[in-house]
């Protein structure tokens, strides 16, 4: 597990999946090491990457702004990418205000 400043992140593997588990608050300050956690997910050759926010308090527009370029880099090469757990009431409002609620939340049930 790494740590900058308060932020945690591990990658680690299920199955195909590549699982990206962040706790601490996603600000302009520690976004370079969630950005470098879902590098690694996504060169790693998953068949699907979740992000795990369950322990994210705080996210700020920069670390949307990383989640939403990984999202894209993932779509370029087939890789479903979705966030789980952004429940905090700061982050859900962000992904709302921001309108990517949908984009990055989890996939719907069938």
């Amino acid at each position: 597990m790494a740590v900058v400043d308060g932020l945690h992140t591990a990658v680690f593997s299920s199955g195909d999946r590549a699982i990206v588990s962040v706790s601490g608050e996603v600000d302009l300050t520690t976004v370079p090491r969630l950005r470098c956690a879902l590098e690694t997910a996504l060169a790693s050759g998953p068949g699907a990457i979740d992000v795990d926010f369950g322990a994210v308090p705080f996210c700020d527009c920069s670390g949307v702004n990383a989640l939403v370029g990984a999202w894209r880099q993932a779509r370029d090469t087939g890789v479903p990418l979705r966030v789980t757990g952004a429940e905090a009431p700061a982050v859900a409002r962000l992904f709302q205000v921001l309108g990517v609620e949908s984009l990055l939340g989890p996939e719907p049930s069938s």
